[in-house]
């Protein structure tokens, strides 16, 4: 239900994007980042699917970018992640932009399900689709495990047109 979930719901938000599409002027560096759902793979363990939170991107160069997000994590505790990233463009679908994400992160995370906090650093892939000053995103949380995708997560970027 959960994976369903989480498809449903980046397919509505990209086509939804897309009709809401501006001109071609490009946005301003700046946007807000709203965080949601999660899909995952390990399904023995007792993940909540609903990661609830918000950021700030800021792009440094038209392709290069930062952000900061305070959320919810899986494991009913905190996260705090911080991303420098890379946006490729790969393509177009209709009116929105694909691009291929590459980020490098460093993040905080609260367990509350073990009682133990840490620090995680690595690449974090993704995809994003710009339909005008909407960006919804898809990332994979990778792991060093014997299972290398631990989580498949959806955001929503608004690029704020308004701080060029």
């Amino acid at each position: 239900m959960t994976r369903a979930l989480l498809i449903v719901t980046v397919i509505v938000v990209a086509f939804a994007s897309t009709a809401a599409a501006q001109s071609q002027d490009e946005p301003g560096p700046w946007g807000i980042s709203i965080w949601g759902l999660s899909y995952h793979v390990d399904s023995s363990i007792d993940y909540a699917s609903a990661n609830y939170g918000a950021g700030v991107r800021y792009y440094l160069a038209r392709h290069v970018f930062v952000e900061g997000d305070v959320l919810r994590n899986s494991n009913r505790g905190v996260v705090l992640p911080v991303s420098l990233g890379v946006e490729v463009p790969a393509g177009s679908i209709g009116a929105c932009r694909v691009g291929a994400i590459g980020a490098l992160t460093l993040a905080y995370y609260q367990n509350l399900r073990t009682e133990s906090d840490y620090v995680k650093v690595g690449p974090v892939p993704g995809v994003s689709f710009t339909c005008g000053i909407f960006k919804p995103t898809v990332v994979v949380i990778l792991s060093p495990s014997r299972q290398p995708v631990a989580a498949i997560a959806a955001t929503l970027t608004i690029l704020l047109p308004f701080s060029k």
